[in-house]
């Protein structure tokens, strides 16, 4: 009954912001909260999804694959940001250059590893229910749980005293070191926390995508323009900017072509970053 009233799949459209809020969020800390220009952010969702594969092809099944790869990711960016990102905090353009470069390094070294060769992840419950007359895929359910969960996780960490220690470190470090908090300590659980949920959003995406060591490009603008249009920071901005554009993106998806819908994605992302300003003030 409601199919026929509903001009589009809604839950297909809720399943892709879902999908925008998995691949933002791990943003929202390298660049939201460190003011870290991480250009391989894409490339920490690439390791997620082929750390998942390569469990899959060990063990038969992607399901240890969506614990192992947030780990190895996190492991992997607290590395960097030990030995590279630590002494870069205060020169945001050479974190541009510096993840760039190793972003390159990542692409080639999956490429080497795994060959340009499509690969799989197979969906690990497989299926579908109806829900008001449309067919939902249950791993897209998935997505859209484990999306929710994550973000009111972190809303609950935000307000906790060491989510308040986090902040303090970043946004006065001096203050924060006077106090006996150790800002290098908060930035590097920052930067890996960030990295760890790239890689989760890779794993979990895995099952409904194609792997190519290009995987990870095609989610790296829509990530920057879902924080930046929410406010560098701001996790509720962030939610905001994920519904607009995920939600805009989807329906105009059941209208016109995919390389429509992006191109116009893009424009309501610019139009929408141009009014910001101008509502903020008014409200002022």
């Amino acid at each position: 009954m409601v199919a026929t009233l509903l001009p589009i799949d809604s839950f297909n459209v809720v399943a892709l912001v879902a999908t925008f809020v998995l691949i933002a969020l791990g943003l929202h800390f390298s660049l939201g909260l460190l003011n870290v220009v991480n250009i391989m952010h894409g490339e920490f969702i690439l390791i997620g999804a082929y750390v998942t594969f390569q469990v899959q092809d060990w063990l038969g099944s992607p399901v240890w694959g969506f614990v192992v790869a947030p780990v190895v990711a996190g492991l992997l960016g607290a590395i960097i940001e030990f030995v590279l990102i630590r002494r870069l905090y205060l020169r945001p353009l050479d974190t541009l250059l510096v993840t760039f470069g190793l972003s390159l390094l990542i692409r080639q070294g999956i490429q080497l590893l795994f060959s340009p060769n499509p690969k799989q992840v197979t969906d690990p419950i497989g299926g579908s229910f109806e829900l008001w007359g449309y067919n939902v895929p249950w791993w897209r359910l998935v997505l859209v749980i484990a999306a929710s969960v994550l973000v009111t996780l972190w809303l609950f960490i935000d307000r906790t005293a060491l989510g308040v220690r986090w902040r303090a470190a970043v946004v006065n470090p001096d203050l924060a070191e006077s106090m006996g908090y150790s800002v290098h300590k908060a930035r590097t659980w920052l930067f890996a926390i960030g990295c760890g949920l790239a890689g989760l959003a890779g794993a979990l995406l895995a099952p409904v995508n194609t792997l190519t060591p290009q995987y990870g490009l095609r989610f790296l603008v829509n990530s920057f323009l879902v924080v930046i249009l929410g406010r560098p920071g701001s996790l509720k901005g962030l939610a905001i900017a994920a519904m607009v554009l995920g939600g805009s993106l989807g329906v105009l998806q059941f209208h016109v072509s995919t390389v429509q819908a992006q191109m116009i994605m893009l424009v309501i992302a610019v139009v929408a970053a141009r009014l910001r300003p101008l509502v903020t003030a008014r409200r002022s």
